[in-house]
């Protein structure tokens, strides 16, 4: 409640924003009928609004009896403040939801994927097409963003989103990697289930079921280190810290520079895949091209 009142007497503080708007066009117009044409208001409504924000201010703004009309010494004062207050709300909402001609192409993209394939990739769309711009969302604050507020989501699933077309970008299984000198020596699954492992919260592909599928009795232990993303599973790997299970696709530019391992010549097809999904019906232009592109620039994942 206390957090509550302290907001609203907070908000109690700040003018109307019309009052605000008026103020601001008057004083650079030099008179109320020049600020009324500007706003689409009548010289009287202007005037009106002034006085209201100088009674709201307990002073006067501006010294009426001069013409052009002149700002008081409070005037001057508080006039600065509110081009500046107005222009951070400008810059705030162009970067937000860019301008009425350039509105951002909303991206979210998983955040393994994004630093492991997307990032390298989109110099080459900013080449073929600099008038779009893009706005990706990655970072964990990602997460607070509903789907109808994108344009274009990438993410891991079955590709089974209600209201959202999805299309294939990528399908690979399931591998445990690990750092080289980690690697079982006897390469059997029970050195495996009894080695330090790395899980990934709310995977489908768990070890549980790693195991299971190889038939094999539950893990004897609970993976020691539990984190959200593949990237973190990789890099925990990378360290030494276990074996990871994770897409191939995202282990495989530490395999191929040998930074990790397979830790068994073994791997877990799976339903899950990566697609690119939209909102179902008319799509933007701008949607479109980055569709087509993504679509064209991952057909070797598909084909692998």
């Amino acid at each position: 409640m206390e957090i509550f009142e302290i907001q609203v007497r907070y908000m109690n503080d700040i003018p109307p924003l019309p009052w605000l708007r008026a103020f601001e066009a008057a004083s650079r117009n030099g008179n109320f009928s020049n600020a009324a044409d500007e706003l689409g208001l009548t010289p009287a409504a202007v005037s009106h609004q002034l006085r209201s924000l100088e009674e709201h201010l307990g002073y006067q703004l501006f010294s009426r009896k001069k013409r052009p009309m002149e700002l008081t010494t409070m005037g001057e004062l508080y006039l600065p403040w509110v081009i500046k207050a107005f222009e951070i709300l400008r810059l705030g909402t162009r970067d937000v939801f860019g301008t009425s001609q350039m509105r951002p192409l909303r991206i979210r993209c998983l955040p393994t994927f994004a630093q492991l394939w997307l990032l390298k990739q989109l110099p080459d769309f900013w080449a073929r097409y600099p008038g779009v711009n893009v706005q990706l969302h990655m970072g964990t604050w990602a997460s607070a963003i509903q789907s109808n507020q994108l344009d274009i989501e990438i993410r891991f699933g079955n590709g089974d989103w209600q209201g959202q077309h999805a299309t294939l970008l990528a399908r690979a299984p399931v591998v445990p990697v690990c750092h080289p000198n980690l690697q079982p020596k006897g390469e059997t699954l029970e050195t495996l289930r009894d080695s330090p492992l790395i899980e990934i919260i709310g995977v489908a592909d768990n070890w549980y079921q790693f195991f299971r599928q190889e038939n094999l009795a539950p893990l004897r232990q609970i993976p020691a280190i539990n984190v959200d993303q593949s990237i973190a599973a990789l890099e925990l790997a990378v360290n030494g810290m276990g074996h990871a299970l994770v897409s191939e696709l995202f282990a495989f530019p530490y395999l191929q520079d040998g930074r990790l391992v397979h830790s068994l010549p073994l791997e877990k097809h799976t339903d899950q895949a990566i697609y690119v999904t939209c909102p179902e019906g008319p799509m933007s232009y701008d949607c479109q091209i980055f569709l087509d592109w993504i679509v064209e620039r991952s057909s070797s994942m598909r084909q692998a």
